[in-house]
């Protein structure tokens, strides 16, 4: 068996982050002293990120990280591996972290409610629960969740065109899931917005989901 010297972090935090340029400077600076690669997004919105590093580095990273009073909300699902999982290290400022084009939303403020895993196994047979999968066509299409609604988008700036299509569910409990999470932080949110009332998102995503519950009741 391989050792599984590596950790593989993946991350988001919504939170304000002033001069946020200057701090891509800075957390650029921390990544290459723990010899981190991967892919972090800065935004005044906040953080998100998927690096690889050996054990030590990234447990130094999410000490470090964590210990900045503006994000002790986030939380790491970290995986192990027997490598580096990415070539390069790439820290970009962008106007968002993650593509949405609703700037206007703010999760900190107004977001679905959480479901744990555990909690959304349980709520699955209902007939008051309705799943809605958040992620683009080509991602719904290799695999999702038994019986979710979809969008048909290209991407995840594409939903707001096609929230209509949930009025028939709005006597429903909706539960929105993404990847990781990122993306139901600004959906709910936005749902919420549109007069959506009983509104939630899967804590971690599919992600989250499948480290602690497996693949069960996920097709694909």
């Amino acid at each position: 068996m391989e050792n599984q010297d590596y950790f593989i972090l993946l991350y988001y935090c919504y939170t304000s982050i002033e001069n946020p340029e200057e701090f891509r400077e800075e957390h650029h600076q921390l990544c290459l002293n723990l010899n981190l690669r991967g892919r972090i997004i800065i935004a005044e919105e906040g953080l998100n990120g998927t690096v690889s590093g050996l054990k030590a580095d990234c447990e130094k990273y999410m000490q470090t990280v964590k210990g900045d009073k503006r994000f002790t909300t986030l939380e790491f699902k970290v995986d192990t591996y027997p490598k580096h999982a990415f070539q390069k290290l790439h820290v970009r400022y962008k106007p968002e972290i993650v593509h949405s084009d609703l700037k206007n939303i703010d999760p900190t403020t107004k977001t679905g409610k959480y479901v744990e895993p555990a909690e959304l196994k349980g709520m699955m047979d209902r007939d008051d629960v309705v799943l809605v999968d958040m992620r683009s066509k080509y991602e719904h299409e290799i695999g999702r969740f038994k019986d979710a609604v979809t969008f048909d988008i290209e991407n995840f700036r594409d939903m707001p065109d096609h929230a209509h299509e949930l009025e028939q569910y709005k006597d429903k409990k909706i539960v929105t899931y993404c990847t990781g999470g990122i993306k139901c932080e600004k959906a709910s949110a936005y749902l919420l917005e549109q007069g959506f009332e009983n509104v939630y998102q899967l804590h971690g995503g599919i992600i989250n989901y499948g480290l602690e519950l497996g693949g069960e009741d996920f097709e694909g």
